[in-house]
């Protein structure tokens, strides 16, 4: 099969179901049956998909199912989303959300 492709040192034994990698034992997650490169990139909430953005407010990583984007390139996961426009009014780092909710959306 190879070098690990993720090491680069290790002779590669499986390959991950999710990228298609082929990995040695260090770095194949077994009960999932991935690499250990795709398991560190699930998603925060749902722990199923991978995940394609971080959370704005909390900065868990979160996939598409579980997010709802503000607008492209910003995504605030699904429970952070919930009650968005009270935890606003309290967190001053998160004004920068407020024109985006601003402009019809409703997380």
């Amino acid at each position: 099969m190879g070098t690990c492709e993720v090491c680069w040192s290790r002779e590669a034994e499986f390959r991950c179901a999710v990228c298609g990698r082929a990995v040695c034992a260090a770095h194949y997650v077994a009960e999932r049956g991935m690499c250990s490169v795709c398991y560190e990139n699930l998603c925060s909430v749902c722990g199923e998909r991978l995940a394609v953005d971080s959370c704005a407010v909390c900065g868990r990583l979160i996939c598409r199912r579980c997010s709802v984007e503000l607008q492209p390139g910003i995504r605030v996961c699904s429970e952070c989303a919930t009650g968005l426009r009270e935890r606003l009014k309290s967190d001053s780092r998160l004004r920068y959300l407020e024109r985006l909710l601003g402009r019809g959306q409703q997380p």
